[in-house]
């Protein structure tokens, strides 16, 4: 179960930024160089999320872009709605939690470099002995 949670995490978060790279994508025309790199990046960033590919490389880049797009002082097209920015300073917490949480069981990072589980062994009781 904790890997499905992950990857409906991912997957909310990698919809997100594609969404939002893609918007500003389609309207090209009247976009800056840097808005059109920084839309591109987003894109790439939530496809790869979707797939949990490159994982802290990709939540790391989704982290700048979210923040970015948050705490920008001047109007971006397609992000200039106060509650647009709440919504990418949201995404990038969620962004950030995903990097410390690593991809999941279902994605290809863990068929990439195989699932690991860790193992606690149970502490050893103390005997009488040990007491003083």
């Amino acid at each position: 179960m904790p890997g499905v949670g992950l990857l409906l995490l991912r997957v909310s978060v990698g919809v997100r930024l594609a969404f939002s790279g893609t918007v500003q994508l389609i309207g090209w025309q009247e976009a800056t160089a840097w808005t059109l790199i920084v839309a591109t990046l987003a894109s790439i960033c939530g496809l790869l999320l979707v797939f949990g590919w490159f994982n802290r490389l990709v939540c790391t880049f989704s982290v700048l872009i979210s923040l970015g797009a948050a705490l920008a002082p001047i109007p971006i097209p397609g992000w200039n709605d106060s509650s647009v920015r709440v919504f990418a300073g949201f995404t990038a917490v969620t962004a950030i939690a995903m990097l410390c949480l690593g991809p999941g069981a279902y994605s290809l990072d863990a068929r990439r470099h195989g699932r690991r589980e860790i193992i606690i062994p149970p502490r050893p009781q103390p005997s009488d002995d040990d007491s003083l």
